[in-house]
């Protein structure tokens, strides 16, 4: 499955069930644009002679069967052609991932990172098993961040992809980051919008909030200083965590505070581990009593 092209003004990227990329076409300007800013920054020497060197190894696991491409710091290969393989790259993970480099990210990945896209679920199965020994992670993909690769089912779209591809990228930005906020901020992107000058990405409305709006209906959200300061994201409610924490990334950023949250977060990082005390600050003088309010209510206005 290629690509769809890319919507001239901003890109939007969903994540349903399935999920599917949805866009419109692209025009010129804005495929020029892109071109300029990448001969404007070319990466450094040592990490595309990293990435020459993962390609041709990539090359050779995968055989014949499948392509490789080498956008650095991304080398991309799956069983689409070269062309489709470009397109996912310029017109999804290039401006995604320039979107979130302007919006959140300071380090730029200094290493390769490999991006696998497989046709379909028995391609992405098989070459999942053949590759890493691994079966039954996910329909959709994964990302393994001890090798840098993220492994993906590109039939299921582009919502998925995003996801993962924040994690890689936040790797090298803000490493150690808790669950909550990594989890939180990757689904944020699995339906999003990129702007048009790829200044940002902008959260939209999926198929994670009527969980949510389930879980307040029947009174049984826990509070949202317990959701960041407890480090049990990954527990039994980790579907319930999981909308939580996208919903609360999407609430700050449309009260204009997420950016501020993530760099301060991370500045403070050291003393403040789960991020407690820069939400709080950044969102005074509401305690958190009130913000628990603030927050429910806003949930259930919203639609999907």
């Amino acid at each position: 499955m290629s690509p769809l092209p890319l919507l001239a003004g901003e890109l939007p990227v969903n994540a349903a069930e399935p999920l599917t990329l949805d866009a419109t076409s692209a025009d010129e300007t804005f495929a020029a644009r892109t071109a300029d800013a990448a001969a404007a920054n070319p990466p450094a020497d040592e990490l595309v002679a990293a990435c020459e060197t993962v390609a041709q190894e990539l090359a050779d696991r995968l055989g014949e069967r499948c392509a490789v491409v080498l956008h650095a710091p991304f080398v991309i290969g799956g069983d689409l052609s070269r062309a489709e393989l470009d397109e996912w790259h310029h017109r999804t993970i290039g401006p995604a991932a320039r979107a979130m480099a302007k919006s959140y990210f300071d380090a730029t990945p200094n290493r390769p990172v490999t991006v696998l896209l497989f046709r379909d679920e028995k391609s992405y199965n098989h070459y999942a098993q053949e590759l890493y020994g691994e079966a039954g992670i996910s329909v959709f993909g994964y990302y393994k961040p001890s090798q840098r690769v993220l492994v993906m089912n590109i039939a299921t779209g582009g919502g998925t992809l995003v996801h993962e591809l924040t994690h890689a990228l936040m790797d090298f930005d803000f490493p150690g980051v808790p669950d909550w906020f990594n989890e939180g901020l990757a689904s944020l992107h699995e339906q999003c919008r990129i702007r048009d000058d790829e200044s940002g990405i902008d959260g939209l409305e999926n198929w994670r909030l009527p969980i949510l709006q389930q879980a307040i209906q029947q009174n049984r959200l826990r509070s949202l200083q317990s959701l960041i300061a407890d480090d049990d994201f990954r527990s039994d409610n980790i579907g319930l965590n999981y909308a939580y924490a996208r919903y609360f990334c999407l609430y700050l950023q449309r009260e204009g505070k997420l950016e501020e949250f993530f760099r301060r977060f991370r500045a403070d990082r050291h003393t403040d581990e789960q991020g407690e005390q820069t939400v709080a600050a950044v969102l005074a003088p509401a305690s958190w009593d009130e913000l628990d309010r603030q927050f429910q209510a806003w949930v259930m206005q919203l639609k999907w």
